[in-house]
């Protein structure tokens, strides 16, 4: 299980731009936002259920997939990378390509 004090040391060094790795080391793209509760206001989302997301576009000029990866699966964050405890191959199944329900309210 995540600690959530990592989890939210996590969440300030993370910053859009930075390269997001796999667990093999493979990028998979770069950071576009950082979707927090705190960007949420109250009445957006009173019962703030799910995790905080890291949206990720991969591509040239970010024009291929996005991810949203939860905060829980960064394993170590880097001066200007950031680590996933699991591989690409796994997104898909993990349900990273489909953006949460619980975000709707922040695009």
């Amino acid at each position: 299980m995540a600690d959530p004090v990592a989890e939210r040391q996590y969440l300030g060094r993370i910053v859009p731009g930075m390269d997001v790795c796999d667990v093999t080391g493979e990028k998979v793209g770069s950071v576009a936002h950082v979707l927090r509760f705190d960007d949420l206001t109250e009445e957006k989302a009173p019962n703030r259920t799910g995790e905080e997301i890291i949206e990720v576009k991969s591509g040239l000029f970010g024009l291929g997939s996005h991810y949203y990866i939860p905060i829980g699966a960064v394993q170590e964050v880097l001066t200007d990378s950031l680590f996933v405890s699991k591989s690409k191959e796994a997104f898909e199944e993990l349900g990273y390509k489909e953006k949460p329900a619980h975000l709707a309210e922040l695009h």
